[in-house]
């Protein structure tokens, strides 16, 4: 792990992300091994809105053979970042090499923000709960329409609102709507 100089502000955001997140929804099938679990877009859509929120910047990019992701702090620069080698059997196949990317970018994202993927198999049997963060609902959500939809029925806000992170603009909006 490397990071810049200072790393003040970078890690208090990081803090503040932690109490705002820490499970993903398993929504993505593995047929193979006839299990869920949490993939990049699942991973994005949960964590993007609250990174937005606390100004912090992913990117992720990959050099020569390995997968380089960077957390920037925006307003202060600080920046931590982390590489990952990609492994594949064969560097000349692009569909090897795209999943390798895609498989590396989910683990770098869960392993940086500390993420747990919600998997109540054991939980429940040994009284522990996992607590799921809300996918964040915006105009651009594939669920937008949806909820608009939902509330021109004769829907509640409060259904969207116990289903997604809606923040006072777009609950307005919604609102609006009905």
């Amino acid at each position: 792990m490397k990071t810049s100089n200072e790393t003040k502000n970078l890690v208090k955001a990081l803090f503040d992300f932690q109490g705002k997140v820490n499970a993903v929804k398993k929504t993505a099938k593995n047929d193979h091994f006839h299990s869920k679990y949490a993939d990049l877009t699942s991973i994005l859509l949960t964590i993007n809105p609250v990174l937005q929120d606390l100004g912090l910047l992913v990117t992720q990019h990959p050099h020569d053979d390995v997968l380089v992701t960077k957390v920037y702090h925006v307003e202060s620069g600080e920046w931590m970042q982390s590489e990952q080698v990609l492994r594949m059997r064969d560097p000349n196949n692009p569909q090897q090499y795209g999943s390798a990317l895609t498989y590396c970018r989910r683990y770098a994202l869960a392993s940086i923000f500390n993420l747990n993927q919600e998997d109540d198999d054991g939980n429940s049997a040994s009284g522990h709960k996992v607590t799921t963060a809300k996918e964040t609902l915006t105009p651009k959500h594939p669920m937008w329409q949806k909820a608009l939809q939902h509330l021109q029925d004769g829907g509640s806000v409060k259904d969207i609102t116990n289903k997604y992170v809606v923040n006072k603009d777009h609950l307005e909006m919604l609102k609006a709507t009905k």
